[in-house]
């Protein structure tokens, strides 16, 4: 029986039975097609996470390489926060590859044994990374370890008697020294060549020329030699084995890993992409060559049934090329409460459209998600690499604070991309407090402009009231103008930064942009703000304390010239009794004075510094101040003629040679402060910060070192300038 002789409800039934079994077999095969789309997409947002711990835990290793193990938990304990947090990523991308190589979309694509591969390279890695860590706990650092046993048996030969043995003994610590820097093992030959010759001068000393040059003496210092020679030896095995540059020992072991390693994980990526891009195309192909097969059944449809069912399927047909038209709401014209076949055929066709939509919704969603983490990615990168600059920049010694003030404005303008700047520092006139400006910057020119602003005074002023930044956008056309050799124009932006320190402001950066500043860059310049006032009040202590040793000389000075004018007096007078007895109230009353004075001088002294020492030309003690009798417990038959290194931990005489070498003893007439050891008479170890000064009287030179305890460095610094005001 031919078609037309059928029935109208038979040929429906074949008719919209065939249109039924086209949609839903294309259906079907375009959803299988989106959930592989789907888990490919989740495989790669996989990788790229993987991709981006692993790099998290490269930048930890170069941490801990660079200062992380010097750390005294990670000397003491083994382990830094560094390390902790360097096992827990490269652990979770361990598990991550394990766990992606056993899925079956990466074993239906073949990467399962790639994935396995790449896990068996961080392992690899984990491993050479505890390898390189274990030999770095072992190796030490200052009093831990092989270094911390090996100076312990260089600071018992530094206490050798005679001057020839010292020599030795502070060579010896130079080629230790020239090692530890430049890790040439020519120095290790150099060091060998020495303990021998040291060893050779102990044996052949005579007790005639060297009194302490007994055979226990010999043999005592002997064995320290050999022990000293073979830490030594120990260290360089360590060194070695760790790498002496980067292009050797465990290293380069870990470079070659990584370099392995992040190759093969984007080629991954790449394969992955691709993978998911070839499916993307397929379904994109089945899903026009579905549609098109159900436009071209429902045209030959309509010419068979154009007299009993044309105006559904007319109404069908428009709604179709609506939607390829890319009209998002035709579908809602469907008539999907139609309990026939062309009802079935509306609901199956609107179910595929809005699984089409839910699956691009999803794939743009994961896309902008990506956009985003990339953004904040750069802008982290910035901030950071931002830091670390200004943390390089303010450790460069300023001559004045003009000078540092133009330096940081000018660096921070270029790199935020601002148009001008200016830096006020806090100063006072009597009981007038005020902000000075002390540098301005636009156009990468210099200004010579001086400007006071009291509290509460403009923008600067309102800032230093309220303690907190201002970030204004609506700038009135007088505030300020950004010149060129063109013209000028007002700024969008004006950002006004207090420099606080202790809850106290110490200074103002005024910032003027065309640019809007985003939120990354305001709290970089939050963050860098901090720094920059540490840094400031740094500066501002150290010329404190330079102005407080000179009024402290000056009045030295000043107290020898009244006891030469005394003796003057005593001599010229001594001719009557009268005179004389005159004479002596006179000097009474200037000995009086004297010991006021000095005893102003100590007390302000020991308001700013703990301990205080003195020092004759050999660097022997001479006197010590009462901290050192009543706290560390020492009394003058200990320190007197001793070295200081007795109650200081660190090589006192270097420092002292390299004095009128160091650029901030030059500049600022003290040396830079510098952190030690400090020990009490029954062993007791605390950290200490200490500067030296040295001071000229009658040709002779003495050196004075004035230390504090660590702990009590914030309340100094607020003593210290009470002290320098009263004075």
């Amino acid at each position: 029986m031919r078609f037309k002789d059928l029935a109208i409800r038979k040929k429906f039934i074949f008719a919209f039975s065939f249109l039924l079994l086209l949609a839903f077999s294309g259906g079907l095969l375009v959803y299988s097609f989106f959930v592989k789309i789907q888990n490919f997409q989740a495989l790669k947002n996989e990788t790229a996470e993987l991709m981006l711990e692993l790099n998290k835990a490269q930048k930890l290793e170069k941490e801990f390489l660079l200062y992380g193990w010097k750390s005294t938990d990670f000397l003491e304990d083994g382990s830094t926060e560094f390390t902790e947090l360097y096992f827990q990523k490269i652990q979770w991308v361990e598990d991550e590859l394990l766990k992606q190589s056993a899925t079956e979309i990466a074993g239906s694509v073949g990467l399962d044994w790639e994935l396995k591969s790449l896990r068996q390279s961080v392992v690899n890695y984990k491993r050479t990374f505890d390898r390189l860590r274990e030999m770095l706990l072992k190796r030490g650092f200052k009093d831990h370890g092989l270094e911390g046993e090996m100076r312990n048996y260089a600071h018992d030969l530094q206490k050798c008697i005679s001057s020839d043995e010292k020599v030795f003994a502070f060579s010896l610590r130079k080629h230790e020294k020239d090692f530890a820097l430049r890790k040439d093992l020519a120095y290790v030959q150099k060091l060998h060549k020495l303990s021998s010759e040291f060893i050779h001068f102990i044996e052949q000393a005579s007790v005639e020329e060297y009194p302490h040059m007994t055979s226990g003496y010999k043999t005592e210092t002997i064995n320290a030699i050999n022990a000293y020679k073979n830490h030594f030896d120990k260290i360089v095995q360590a060194e070695i084995s760790i790498g002496l540059t980067q292009r050797n020992g465990l290293l380069l072991e870990l470079e070659n890993i990584i370099d392995k390693i992040s190759p093969r994980l984007n080629s991954l990526n790449q394969k992955i992409s691709q993978k998911n891009a070839e499916l993307q195309e397929r379904a994109f192909l089945v899903t026009t060559a579905t549609l098109l097969l159900l436009l071209i059944s429902v045209v030959g449809l309509i010419y068979l049934f154009r007299h009993t069912v044309l105006y559904p399927i007319m109404h069908l047909d428009n709604i179709v090329k609506k939607v390829l038209v890319g009209d998002t709401k035709a579908d809602k014209e469907l008539d999907t409460s139609s309990k026939d076949e062309i009802g079935s055929l509306s609901r199956n066709f609107q179910l595929m459209l809005e699984n089409l939509r839910i699956n691009l919704k999803q794939i743009k969603e994961k896309n902008k998600e990506l956009e985003i983490k990339a953004l904040r990615d750069a802008q982290q990168q910035w901030k950071m690499e931002g830091l670390d600059k200004f943390s390089d920049l303010m450790k460069t010694e300023s001559v004045n604070l003009k000078t540092f003030a133009y330096m940081v404005i000018s660096e921070l303008v270029r790199y935020i991309e601002a148009n001008q700047a200016a830096f006020f520092i806090a100063a006072e006139e009597g009981s007038h407090e005020f902000m000075e400006m002390k540098a301005c910057y636009a156009y990468e020119r210099k200004k010579s402009v001086q400007l006071k602003v009291s509290k509460g005074e403009g923008l600067v002023g309102q800032a230093w009231l309220e303690g907190e930044l201002i970030y204004v956008t609506d700038i009135p056309d007088s505030y300020v103008k950004i010149k060129s050799g063109l013209g000028g124009a007002n700024p969008n932006n004006i950002l006004v930064l207090p420099l606080e320190v202790n809850d106290k402001i110490i200074g103002i950066i005024e910032i003027a942009s065309f640019k809007v500043l985003g939120q990354f860059e305001v709290d970089f310049l939050i963050e860098v703000g901090s720094r920059i006032a540490t840094t400031l009040n740094n500066l501002q202590m150290q010329q404190h304390t330079k102005e407080l040793l000179a009024k402290s000389q000056q009045m030295t000075e000043d107290l020898r010239a009244q006891e030469e004018e005394v003796r003057q007096n005593m001599e010229e007078l001594a001719a009557t009794q009268d005179e004389m007895s005159r004479q002596n109230q006179q000097t009474a009353f200037y000995l009086n004075k004297i010991e006021k004075t000095n005893h102003i001088l100590s007390g302000t002294l020991s308001k700013i510094y703990d301990g205080l020492i003195i020092m004759d030309d050999q660097q022997c003690i001479m006197e010590v101040n009462a901290y050192i009798k009543e706290k560390l417990y020492y009394n003058e038959d200990d320190v007197e003629g001793n070295s200081p290194e007795l109650i200081l931990k660190t090589s006192i005489n270097k420092i002292i040679k390299n004095l009128h070498n160091d650029p901030h003893f030059l500049s600022k007439g003290i040396s830079e402060s510098k952190v030690c050891k400090m020990m009490d008479k029954f062993g007791k170890i605390e950290e200490a910060q200490f500067v030296i000064t040295e001071i000229e009287s009658d040709g002779i030179h003495f050196y004075s070192i004035m230390f504090n305890k660590l702990e009590k460095q914030k309340s100094n610094k607020i003593i210290l300038q009470r002290n320098t005001r009263k004075l």
